[in-house]
């Protein structure tokens, strides 16, 4: 899948760099950073995750500027599915709408209830901690969290394509599959979030939706209204299966073999602290959380799956087929 053209050149930067490819990569990086400062003191943070792509693949290109001639075009075919499933997800919400289907939440509030009882585990947690209207200190940290699913792919995917371009190859098929069936399934069974169901359908106790009143006291009013009322690039009925929890599974699981202990054991702390932050703020419930995880996970080992057993017919393909004639010499009889 997405495999890459022989006409492009892969950005292998093995060969030693000379001393003005290596200035001219420096400016590069010195100018994307000074622009986005600029940018980022003029209109404020960009946290959409089609403004990070565009502004990943800008950091990329700058930081290729002694080679744009020979990787450029090559930039561009690598980062193009990024932006299909981009694209998809935007027409995921519409294709549902096309088909007539209708909004879902009671299979995920009879599975929350039947692991957690009643009432819904969001509602115990916020009532266990007192939860109001008042922003306190620790839920900046959950804000944190929540924030890292619009850029950590990413930014991961664009420092793989600069220092390891196999493993980028790899993350993105991942990653592109993983997207591509959520967003599917978005268009199958649109489903509403915890907060929806009780702010406007009234149809469990209060749910206060932590998230967006920590946006207003960071000050990105902005942010938090294009996340509360919807955009081009979001949709507040996408929450089966969880792509927050699956993209935080799916980055768990390609960097744990080889890992050190110490990076495991953060690995899988990112894991849980997202669905906690989910789960507490009332976006998810649970069974959208264990769906991200088991879609993240059929992905990886399936496609990991798919690869051993094409590893293991191509040796015996190859045995299987005859052994190459060679031409007889000049003036010898033929047989």
């Amino acid at each position: 899948m997405f495999s890459r053209p022989r006409a492009l050149a892969s950005p292998d930067r093995s060969e030693g760099a000379t001393p003005r490819q290596r200035l001219v990569t420096i400016v590069g990086g010195v100018l994307f950073i000074v622009g986005s400062a600029i940018i980022v003191a003029r209109d404020g943070l960009f946290l959409s995750t089609d403004t990070v792509i565009l502004w990943t693949i800008a950091a990329l290109i700058m930081l290729s500027l002694s080679d744009i001639h020979r990787i450029g075009l090559r930039l561009l075919w690598d980062w193009l599915p990024f932006a299909a499933v981009l694209v998809f997800f935007h027409y995921a919400n519409g294709l549902a709408r096309l088909l007539g289907t209708r909004t879902h939440s009671v299979l995920q509030i009879r599975f929350d209830e039947l692991l957690f009882g009643k009432p819904l585990l969001t509602v115990q947690l916020q009532h266990l901690f007192h939860q109001t209207r008042h922003v306190r200190f620790w839920q900046y940290g959950l804000w944190g969290v929540y924030m890292t699913y619009f850029f950590l792919a990413i930014v991961v995917a664009g420092a793989l394509w600069r220092f390891n371009y196999p493993r980028f190859r790899d993350f993105r098929l991942f990653f592109v599959v993983l997207t591509g069936l959520g967003c599917l399934t978005y268009a199958l069974y649109p489903a509403d979030p915890p907060w929806l169901v009780s702010q406007q359908l009234h149809e469990l106790p209060t749910i206060y939706r932590v998230l967006i009143e920590t946006w207003d006291t960071v000050g990105l009013h902005q942010a938090g209204a294009l996340v509360e009322q919807g955009s081009a690039f979001h949709d507040q009925v996408a929450a089966v299966p969880s792509l927050h929890a699956g993209v935080t599974m799916l980055v768990c699981l390609f960097f744990w073999k080889g890992a050190r202990p110490w990076v495991r054991a953060l690995l899988a702390f990112y894991v849980f602290a997202m669905a906690f932050t989910l789960v507490y703020s009332g976006e998810h419930y649970v069974f959208d959380i264990v769906t991200g995880w088991i879609y993240a996970s059929v992905v990886f080992f399936g496609i990991n799956y798919i690869r051993r057993r094409r590893a293991r017919a191509a040796p015996a393909s190859e045995q299987s087929q005859p052994p190459p004639v060679e031409a007889a010499p000049v003036g010898a009889a033929a047989p």
